[in-house]
């Protein structure tokens, strides 16, 4: 009669786990958000998503035309009918840090796939929660990649399990999420058609050039072409890279390293992070979205390799545990607190409300992001479509703020004011 109460507390745990990862990034996200502190891009997918109920179109007026157009992130429109609802920031935080949790008791569900006690499942799950960079991910903008974890996992057990139709639901679910995927999807399908499963691998890279066909015909067709780094073979800050791969591996324990030749199969991944010259992703930098891919798949090789070795998944908890409390990049972190209010941030939600035409500094984008759901709000900063237009009234120049000094914005721009001021 206890059989299945025992059976169920590992399960418990990790969901427990996951409902206080959700509780806590969304009560720091939205501390950030009233401190107008949150980064411009929850404000351009906000914007985005609102012209989409409103008016069919993804247009935001960083990007300056369709955000389709710069990016093939269709999965995002799955956020739209709560956008409907909720045209807020405060939606697309809830859906991040939920989505971001939701694949802890996936990942945990992989990891019993492959064989893994229940206690060993449950320490890799609560260490992906643990991971600086997950919790970076929490405390950083939205994006659609942060889907990609829970999806990515979805799509282990499915292949695991040999399940064609499981397998292509995700793998058509990536794509779904940034071009990028199809290339990343079409090198790992080949692996599998030659060392796992000819049908089910054939069937990823067909599915992966269908879309990465699709995507780039439709682009061309329409005279856009998507956004993306410029590539070379030197890598412009080599040291903080490696040190940024050290920080994602400590967590699992360095276990992705066990895989022997296999760890190849990283290579397209890296190669985005490493060889990119015109951004680079170190250390402090470790939350930062473009790494999601990167440090999912590091984390189904660590699944793959502690089924092999299971006294390993207690090792990745533990040292998660301790990344957690040394190399936290977000205000989970000793020294730091949360923020107070911002006392303009009422300003800022009153353009929430409104089609009212507002420019915002690029100082101001934490403003912006809380005003992004008026389709006129413009943000300008170097690089997006609308970077001059306050060339003409450019405000006195403000030193940044401190990242984690509880300061407030101390904009004198004309959006201060609010509607009508």
């Amino acid at each position: 009669m206890r059989e299945p109460s025992r059976v169920s507390i590992p399960l418990l745990a990790v969901l427990a786990a996951g409902s206080l990862f959700a509780i806590v990034y969304v009560a720091l996200d939205f501390n950030a958000l009233y401190a107008l502190r949150t980064g411009q891009n929850t404000g351009l997918y906000l914007q985005s998503l609102v012209e989409f109920v409103r008016h069919g179109t993804t247009f935001d007026q960083n990007d300056g035309r369709p955000h389709l157009a710069v990016h093939d992130q269709w999965l995002a429109l799955a956020i739209a009918p709560a956008i409907l609802l909720v045209p807020s920031a405060k939606t697309l935080i809830v859906a991040q840090v939920l989505l971001l949790a939701a694949a802890a008791p996936m990942l945990y569900a992989f990891a019993r796939t492959l064989g893994l006690a229940r206690s060993a499942a449950t320490c890799l799950a609560v260490a992906y929660l643990l991971a600086p960079s997950t919790q970076g991910w929490a405390y950083h903008p939205f994006v659609p990649e942060d889907a990609l974890p829970l999806i990515a996992f979805a799509a282990g057990i499915a292949i695991a399990r040999r399940n064609l139709a499981l397998t292509l639901i995700a793998c058509q679910l990536l794509l779904g999420i940034k071009e990028d995927e199809a290339f990343f999807l079409a090198w790992l399908g080949a692996f599998f058609a030659l060392r796992l499963d000819r049908r089910i691998g054939m069937a990823i890279v067909i599915i992966a050039m269908f879309n990465a066909a699709a995507y780039y015909g439709l682009e061309r067709a329409f005279g856009y072409w998507p956004e993306h780094p410029a590539y070379g073979l030197a890598d412009t800050s080599l040291p903080e890279q490696l040190a940024f791969v050290a920080e994602i591996l400590a967590p699992l324990a360095f276990t992705p390293l066990l895989l022997g030749p296999r760890i190849l199969l990283a290579l397209p991944f890296a190669a985005e992070l490493f060889l990119a010259q015109d951004r680079s992703y170190p250390l402090y930098q470790a939350g930062s979205y473009y790494t999601i891919p990167f440090v999912t798949l590091a984390t189904i090789g660590a699944a793959v390799a502690i089924a092999r070795q299971p006294s390993l998944a207690r090792w990745s908890l533990g040292c998660a545990a301790l990344m957690a409390l040394l190399f936290n990049t977000t205000v989970l972190h000793f020294g730091r607190a949360p923020f107070s209010p911002d006392p303009h941030y009422a300003a800022a939600e009153a353009f929430s409300r409104t089609e009212a035409a507002i420019d915002f500094p690029c100082e101001d984008a934490g403003a912006w992001s809380v005003a992004a759901a008026d389709p006129n709000a413009r943000l300008a900063c170097p690089g997006t479509a609308t970077e001059h237009i306050l060339d003409g009234e450019r405000a006195p120049a403000r030193r940044p703020r401190p990242a984690w000094r509880d300061q407030p914005l101390g904009s004198t721009a004309a959006w201060t004011r609010g509607p009508g001021g």
